[in-house]
């Protein structure tokens, strides 16, 4: 029997969420939280899960994991505020590839990160089974920048604990982070699909469901409390703009489901105005977000963030990320 991946020592769970601690294998499971103890006997295709009611922000804690007569202890976790940023390039720009100035980069033992497998990616510089990461000025050049710098804005905004949970690729199509494909019918033909989708590099991860089936799934249903969706360049034609608001909220219906949230807000970031790329397909990158807008405007858990006027519009990864990121945690808090 074994924990999910998701869990270890410095992690953080989603303040007012029912804690749910899961893994695999067969037999006995006892998970002992804040002096209260779960068992799980009864196991459906391998799987265990145990449910602690919402617990307030606070800690550090500990959890006892007794599986089959094995005890895991995970130690320093805390409660607080988790956010999941999934989407393309721009949501997984590292820090150090920013303009962001190094005076930034700063121990912070409140903000932690988890960076989700890629299984066609190889050893990443900071792996899953490494764990959860606490921020530390030497390593966090290697973090998501919009995922240090908004996780930073919303520690300093809030006092709790944050986690930031990076599940993203590069290059990525809306349709292989969906639940199912085609959506009501609806599939744009080969024709008329941005370059990205039948690039050989990225064949991997650019077909339908793939980056759900081989990353969401991996580590649900593990709470959080906000998400950060930054995609959309790689879907830039008039013809995949004129559903994208659809695939959106298809995509989010699907992450609710999947990870058992009825509710939770959404910071969409509209893509940055882009100027090689707007003269190669102009109608399409203005399309696109349009149609970013329009998902926005018709899910009220969804909150646009506009980036094209804080945002360079001659680098399709804009450096400037600082200001970006604030808007993000503004936005998440309102």
């Amino acid at each position: 029997m074994k924990l999910n991946y998701i869990f270890s020592d410095n992690m953080v769970l989603a303040e007012g969420r029912p804690v749910r601690i899961f893994g695999t294998g067969k037999g006995v499971a006892k998970v002992t939280f804040l002096g209260e103890e779960k068992v799980c006997n009864n196991m459906e295709d391998g799987c265990w899960e145990v449910v602690f009611d919402p617990k307030e922000a606070g800690g550090p804690y500990e959890i006892v994991a007794d599986l089959g007569g094995e005890k895991t202890v995970l130690k320093n976790v805390y409660i607080g505020v988790v956010c999941l940023l999934c989407g393309q390039s721009n949501a997984e720009l590292p820090l150090k590839d920013t303009n962001t100035s190094k005076v930034l980069y700063r121990d912070n033992p409140s903000l932690r990160c988890f960076f989700v497998d890629r299984p066609w990616n190889g050893r990443e510089a900071m792996a899953a089974e490494e764990g959860w990461h606490v921020a530390e000025k030497e390593t966090v050049g290697n973090w998501s920048a919009i995922g240090y710098l908004a996780g930073t804005s919303i520690a300093t905004c809030t006092g709790k604990a944050v986690g930031m949970i990076f599940c993203y690729q590069g290059a990525s199509i809306i349709e292989s982070w969906l639940p199912g494909f085609p959506v009501g019918g609806i599939a744009v033909p080969e024709a008329e699909l941005h370059p990205d989708h039948a690039y050989p590099d990225y064949k991997a991860f650019n077909t339908p469901m793939a980056i759900y089936n081989s990353m969401l799934k991996t580590f649900a249903p593990f709470a959080f409390n906000y998400m950060v969706w930054y995609q959309g360049e790689s879907d830039t034609t008039t013809a995949e703009a004129a559903v994208y608001d659809r695939y959106v909220a298809e995509l989010l219906k699907g992450i609710r489901e999947l990870f058992r949230l009825p509710k939770f807000k959404t910071a969409l970031v509209q893509i940055a105005d882009f100027k090689p790329r707007d003269e190669w397909h102009p109608e399409g990158w203005k399309a696109i977000q349009e149609a970013q807008k329009k998902a926005a405007d018709s899910d009220p858990d969804i909150e646009l963030v506009v980036s094209r006027d804080i945002c360079e519009e001659n680098e399709i990864h804009p450096p400037t990320k600082t200001a970006l990121s604030e808007r993000i945690a503004q936005k998440l808090l309102l």
